[in-house]
């Protein structure tokens, strides 16, 4: 089957946000929710990128199939994915209706019960990484008739995983949280000192329990505030951008854009990259937002 990288005009699509409760404030990052409704075609080829977060994806409705290894492959209707690293290509049926849940990534450790760098950084089924059991405790969320329902019964799943006990540790969740929530500059002996570590001991915590390194983790981490820029405004000059960012020069700003985005970001602007890319609402409100 040809997939087409052109938009599609026969597919009415749609991609919305919505934040946690107060209780999973520090678990999940957002809830988001994707619909297209057409006919029986495959929608134009979308790209989710890498956000610095793992993912827990439920197909509520249709199926979606994912570029991998040089080939088109069917994804789980239920899946997972770990640290992403690069852009993911896909496609959803004709009639699709998608739930995913972006987990810190130390609270995903805690859901998963297990490190980040066993879940495949593009995708695996819930299955392959649990076995029956929490694929089975996710079926009443695609029984939901509405995205508060949907979310309230997630929310309930999530609770539950959370209380069985499993803990990240303590200073890998500290080292995270200042590189998001902090200065955007990097050096190893910040972290060694934040951690009260060597850096060889940082480097083999992140790389145990994320499977990717301080660095790595931070560039994406910075990736994310340039994107999240970039699709909030307009840019009137991205080398200022760069230079708030930390970055050397705009150049290595635009390689590290077009790594992780795989376009550019002045691309990004002009409106010239997958409907996923560009549409982003966020959402406080959950009224009227029926399955349909």
């Amino acid at each position: 089957m040809s997939v087409s990288d052109r938009p599609s005009p026969l597919h009415a699509m749609v991609y919305r946000e919505h934040a946690p409760s107060e209780a999973l404030k520090g678990v999940v990052d957002r809830y988001w929710f994707f619909r297209c409704s057409g006919p029986d075609v495959e929608t134009s080829v979308q790209q989710c990128i890498p956000l610095g977060v793992s993912e827990l994806i439920v197909n509520l409705r249709g199926t979606t199939r994912a570029f991998v290894n040089g080939q088109w492959e069917r994804m789980p209707d239920t899946r997972v994915v770990g640290m992403q690293r690069e852009p993911l290509k896909w496609v959803a049926s004709g009639n699709c209706l998608m739930m995913g849940v972006r987990l810190l990534p130390e609270a995903a450790i805690e859901v998963f019960g297990a490190p980040l760098k066993v879940v495949d950084p593009m995708f695996m089924g819930t299955r392959d990484l649990f076995g029956p059991g929490l694929h089975q405790a996710l079926e009443p969320v695609v029984e939901a008739q509405d995205e508060a329902g949907a979310i309230a019964l997630m929310e309930d799943f999530l609770m539950q995983r959370l209380a069985r006990g499993t803990r990240s540790s303590v200073r890998l969740s500290s080292a995270m949280q200042q590189m998001r929530g902090h200065g955007l500059g990097f050096d190893h002996r910040t972290l060694g000192d934040k951690l009260f570590v060597c850096d060889r001991q940082a480097q083999r915590l992140f790389k145990e329990h994320l499977g990717l390194s301080p660095v790595a983790y931070h560039r994406i981490v910075r990736f994310r505030k340039a994107y999240e820029q970039a699709t909030e405004r307009t840019i009137e000059r991205w080398s200022d951008l760069a230079f708030d960012l930390g970055y050397s020069d705009q150049a290595h700003f635009n390689r590290d854009f077009k790594t992780f985005a795989g376009v550019t970001p002045g691309s990004l602007q002009e409106g010239k990259a997958p409907f996923y890319l560009l549409r982003r609402r966020f959402s406080e409100s959950l009224q009227g937002l029926f399955f349909l």
